[in-house]
């Protein structure tokens, strides 16, 4: 086990590259808000890509926190980092990252909460308009031939089977 201030600076590098990460997925989530909203198709795949890696990047610091934590015998659960930090007030600055990681970490579900709901109504008014364009239940419906006619048909294609 390390000495306890080496620990607290070990545990506060590790705490900036989580913070690191988080900002850098809170501007990525930020971006794929924005594309969703101008419908970007282009930035929207770039930035799910990027989002990807972020991801990951972000998991793996703080793996490596919750390892240096439980190897030096202290618990990684939110109550036990509450009751650590509290004793380390102005020391090492863990209590401010701590606090930090925590605001980008709600930041961060909140944007992604966000991006659902761009998402669902996107999906739902593409449901909509392709509802619009099958046949009704009783299979007659305005439909239109190859050459732009339209004719009363009571076949049941859709719009999947032209």
């Amino acid at each position: 086990m390390e000495t306890l201030k080496s620990y607290k600076e070990t545990l506060n590098n590790f705490l900036k590259e989580e913070i690191s990460c988080a900002n850098f997925l809170l501007k990525s989530l930020k971006g794929e808000t924005l594309a969703l909203s101008n419908l970007d198709e282009k930035l929207i795949s770039i930035n799910n890509i990027n989002k990807q890696k972020l991801i990951r990047a972000l998991q793996h610091a703080s793996n490596l926190r919750i390892e240096h934590m439980e190897k030096n015998g202290f618990n990684a659960d939110p109550a036990a980092i509450k009751t650590m930090i509290a004793k380390d007030i102005g020391e090492n600055h863990l209590n401010d990252n701590f606090t930090l990681l925590t605001k980008l970490a709600r930041e961060c579900f909140a944007e992604n909460r966000l991006i659902g709901q761009l998402i669902n109504r996107r999906t739902q008014f593409i449901t909509q308009a392709l509802s619009s364009l099958t046949p009704s239940a009783d299979l007659k419906t305005l439909t239109y031939e190859e050459n732009g006619e339209a004719s009363k048909n009571d076949s049941s294609r859709t719009l999947g089977s032209i």
